[in-house]
């Protein structure tokens, strides 16, 4: 990681305040004074110690609402595992797990490209015998209540991040507390943090199959414009039709969001003009599947008077009518990557700040044909 700086976090006082535990007793607690103990913890539950530990630490044995429980009152009292301890007595404080932070937008699991991405991260790490625990993700983007929880109570040893923003504060948070993770996007320019991502020139081999094929008024959907893979891949694109002599014009480039429904509204925006593009290059597989059947339900032949392309090369484009040209990049070997590069920095194996750029290949199908 580079250097970093920022203020001295002050401490904040903490008032005292009663507390009421199962017997009806009430006791004074002054976390400012002395740190909260498992005890203090046990008393305010009515429960023991031992049962107290072993909900915090989520054994199977103890019921859900009891643990909910014990994190709640452990919160509320400031409870802060002491580490140290559990070194001394178990020679490591290693969770055997590395945390993902599902979007919310995922939860159903029906972007294949995202569930392609888990299964390879999943089973890596399963061969490692290390543990995959996943949580949602809340909104806004800079509420790291997943990540605190995690941290202060070390049920992870490390984060994968997907969806990187632009300028995403989940990264600085992390680098700040020297908590290793892998970002899926290099987010800003001149990254210093470990991350996998595409080759700058991702895009080239796509448009230079359109521009060979004579296509100059190309279009691009773009996914949201604040993410990471979304910016980088737009400049790829951008760097090489500008390098074959085509002037981008901003009217052709339309950002949607990810999936085949946001794809098919962005394809009826540029079948609107009346100097419609003769190719369409989207940003994910996805996209591509809306523009195709856009293009369908418009009465627009594919590839006779439109070519499409997309990214990613997911099953369902393989088997799309017409077959899809795309960029093959799997998302399986994504995940693997991602997952390996973080037992690396777990394990301290890894350079500093590793920097992971894949190469993609041009599949290229039915759905590109030259101008006519």
């Amino acid at each position: 990681m580079g250097p970093l700086s920022h203020a001295p976090m002050q401490p904040c006082p903490r008032p005292e305040r009663e507390t009421q535990g199962r017997d009806g007793n009430v006791s004074v607690m002054d976390p400012a004074n002395g740190r909260v103990t498992l005890h203090d913890v046990a008393r305010e539950l009515g429960m023991s110690v031992t049962q107290t530990s072993r909900a915090l630490n989520d054994k199977w044995d103890v019921a859900e609402k009891t643990k909910e429980r014990a994190r709640a009152v452990a919160a509320e009292l400031g409870y802060v595992p002491n580490l140290e301890a559990r070194r001394l007595k178990t020679g490591s404080v290693r969770a055997d797990a590395i945390g993902l932070v599902l979007p919310q937008s995922e939860l159903h699991f029906s972007n294949a490209f995202f569930a392609e991405l888990l299964s390879g991260l999943v089973a890596t790490a399963t061969a490692k015998q290390i543990e995959v625990r996943l949580t949602v993700g809340v909104a806004p983007a800079n509420d790291f209540k997943n990540y605190e929880q995690a941290l202060v109570w070390r049920q992870v040893d490390g984060f994968v991040l997907v969806r990187t923003e632009v300028d995403d504060p989940r990264i600085g948070f992390l680098a700040e507390a020297d908590f290793p993770f892998v970002a899926f996007g290099r987010g800003c320019e001149n990254p210093d943090f470990p991350f996998v991502d595409d080759v700058d020139h991702v895009m080239s081999p796509i448009v230079e199959h359109l521009v060979a094929l004579g296509h100059r008024r190309i279009a691009c959907i773009i996914e949201p414009a604040r993410f990471s893979m979304s910016h980088h891949r737009f400049l790829s694109f951008e760097n090489a039709v500008t390098d074959l002599g085509i002037p981008v014009d901003p009217d052709l480039v339309v950002e949607a969001d990810f999936d085949e429904d946001s794809g098919y509204v962005a394809a009826q925006k540029l079948f609107q003009r009346t100097d419609r593009p003769t190719a369409i290059v989207a940003q994910n597989d996805l996209l591509a599947l809306g523009v195709l059947g856009a293009a369908r339900d418009a009465g627009i032949r594919v590839p006779d008077e439109l070519s499409v392309t997309g990214f990613d090369d997911i099953m369902a484009g393989r088997y799309a009518t017409p077959g899809l040209t795309t960029v093959r990049r799997s998302p399986r070997i994504v995940g693997e990557t991602l997952c390996l590069q973080l037992l690396d920095l777990v394990n301290g194996t890894a350079e500093a700040d590793p920097q992971v750029l894949l190469e993609g290949k041009i599949v290229v199908r039915d759905s590109t044909g030259p101008v006519r």
